[in-house]
């Protein structure tokens, strides 16, 4: 299966493309921090998974790409998602929806990883 057919890859372009979408109605003030930082986030997480599912199932490789980086960067994208919410910059719609995409993410990815660990 090409990568780009599996759910989590179909799911990090929404997230991207989303993030993208809304980001470009930031306010000024908040244009080259927040949103900056939210499209960067989903760009990195995206390209992270389309790494991973690149590598063999079950190999080290895999379990390198989903580890802790990409946790680090799941985290930043619910913590300035947050924040962005806080500051009225997304609708609390927006927010449901994008905090949906990245669980749906997280859940797929953890799914991968525990496979990568019972070799």
């Amino acid at each position: 299966m090409l990568a780009r057919e599996t759910k989590i890859y179909k799911d990090a372009f929404n997230l991207t493309k989303t993030m993208f979408d809304i980001t470009r109605n930031f306010r000024t003030e908040y244009r080259s921090t927040i949103a900056r930082r939210l499209e960067d986030g989903a760009a990195e997480l995206a390209s992270k998974i389309v790494e991973a599912n690149l590598c063999e199932p079950k190999s080290d490789e895999r379990q390198r790409v989903l580890g802790h980086d990409f946790v680090v960067v799941y985290e930043k994208l619910f913590f300035f998602l947050a924040i962005a919410s806080d500051l009225k910059l997304i609708s609390f719609k927006q927010h449901a929806n994008i905090s949906r995409i990245l669980d749906e993410i997280g859940k797929q990815a953890t799914g991968w990883r525990k496979s990568t660990a019972k070799k």
